[in-house]
């Protein structure tokens, strides 16, 4: 199930402690900041030490310090989410539907408009009731009469009910397809670049008193960019233009998460690549 984050710095936290989570470290006196994002002290087996750790996202289609192609939507989606939160919350009935939407990419993606086609899309849902655990057919362009934000924005909607049972609002399954669907593969360009652009950046961080600095480079899943595909890929982690970036990095620690494949690899020491 999809995650809803209100705030970036929220999700940030979330996928550090996550990660944390699956290394099997307790965290404790955490201190959320900016350059770096968190200064933690981790616990296992008896050891504790004091860690910084800067995140950052992967993206396959873009380079570090340049913007997606699919974060606009992306972050539409996130404000649609965020209303389409508070209009479930009380309608127990609504959130074990799931509802997948395609936007229309030329639209002017505001505030205004998020809410009202979230609005428009409970009040849709409502009107098109899904028998338990059943599929509605496509909807296009032509069914949204009556509904004149969904008639301008979306150019089709599926609705299927995937538990009979209520769920928390925030973890609803309203997709969009946008971010959500297409053909992905890890590429290393891009690992290369967001590890020279913190490489530039971490030399002026207030790095306090931490035993070791690490870089957590997180494919997390948010949207179709921010995904790397299974590990199972035939990927160069020999590459010698990464070996270099992450020998002469002040990072003691570098590491590439896949989030949604559910593996890991350590580039900074080099380790091998780990599925869980």
């Amino acid at each position: 199930m999809p995650r809803i984050y209100r705030t970036q710095k929220e999700c940030e936290q979330f996928l550090i402690r996550e990660f944390l989570g699956h290394l099997g470290y307790r965290i404790s006196n955490p201190k959320w900041q900016e350059r770096p994002d968190a200064l933690l002290t981790l616990s296992k087996g008896g050891k504790r030490e004091r860690v910084a750790i800067e995140h950052t996202e992967y993206f396959n289609d873009t380079e570090a310090g340049q913007l997606s192609p699919l974060t606009p939507i992306a972050n539409f989606w996130r404000l649609v989410q965020d209303s389409l939160i508070r209009r479930v919350s009380h309608r127990k009935h609504l959130t074990g539907i799931g509802a997948n939407i395609t936007i229309n990419r030329k639209l002017s993606l505001t505030k205004k408009l998020a809410r009202q086609l979230a609005k428009e899309l409970v009040n849709f849902v409502e009107a098109h009731q899904v028998k338990p655990l059943g599929y509605l057919p496509r909807f296009c362009c032509s069914d949204f009469n009556g509904y004149p934000t969904l008639k301008s924005t979306l150019s089709w909607l599926t609705l299927s009910r995937w538990t009979d049972a209520a769920v928390l609002a925030s973890r609803c399954s309203w997709v969009c397809s946008n971010i959500t669907s297409g053909g992905i593969c890890l590429n290393m360009k891009y690992i290369k670049s967001a590890i020279k652009n913190k490489n530039k950046k971490a030399t002026k961080y207030n790095w306090g008193n931490a035993n070791e600095k690490w870089l957590l480079i997180a494919a997390s899943g948010g949207n179709l960019s921010n995904n790397a595909g299974p590990a199972t890929q035939n990927v160069n982690w020999a590459d010698i233009e990464l070996l270099n970036s992450c020998s002469n990095s002040l990072f003691d620690r570098i590491v590439f998460w896949e989030r949604i494949r559910c593996w890991y690899k350590w580039l900074k020491p080099s380790e091998k690549v780990v599925m869980y």
